[in-house]
């Protein structure tokens, strides 16, 4: 009898340990600073947190109005999977762990530091 409370507090105890092991809220992996892949005008891309949800800003090569880099930001918001990004209510990201990159059926993007991003900007 004592062995099977025992088995039990022990499995009880495990999946607490194991239950508490994600520290790292909702979506964070997708925070941060990024470049995409494409082209010979490669969109830079900034995900911050806004609460519960978070801001895609992004700065890419446009040709209406006036051509050049240009930035606009958008809501964005993790789905239930928590390795899904849906920006502007159109567009899911999917984070790449394994190549640290987040993808889209249009594009693919690296992660970047902070000065490389700013120094980016700096040129555009």
């Amino acid at each position: 009898m004592n062995r099977r409370y025992f088995i039990a507090v022990s499995a009880a105890s495990l999946l607490t340990v194991l239950a508490g092991c994600k520290t790292e809220p909702d979506g964070e992996k997708f925070v941060g600073y990024w470049k995409s892949d494409k082209g010979n005008h490669p969109a830079l891309i900034h995900i911050e947190r806004n609460g519960d949800s978070f801001l895609f800003k992004e700065t890419a090569w446009s040709i209406i109005g006036t051509v050049g880099y240009q930035t606009r930001t958008v809501p964005a918001t993790i789905q239930k999977a928590d390795n899904i990004l849906v920006v502007a209510d159109t567009v899911h990201l999917a984070y790449n762990e394994k190549e640290d990159a987040i993808v889209s059926g249009r594009m693919k993007a690296h992660r970047i530091t902070e000065a490389q991003y700013q120094s980016a900007i700096g040129k555009e």
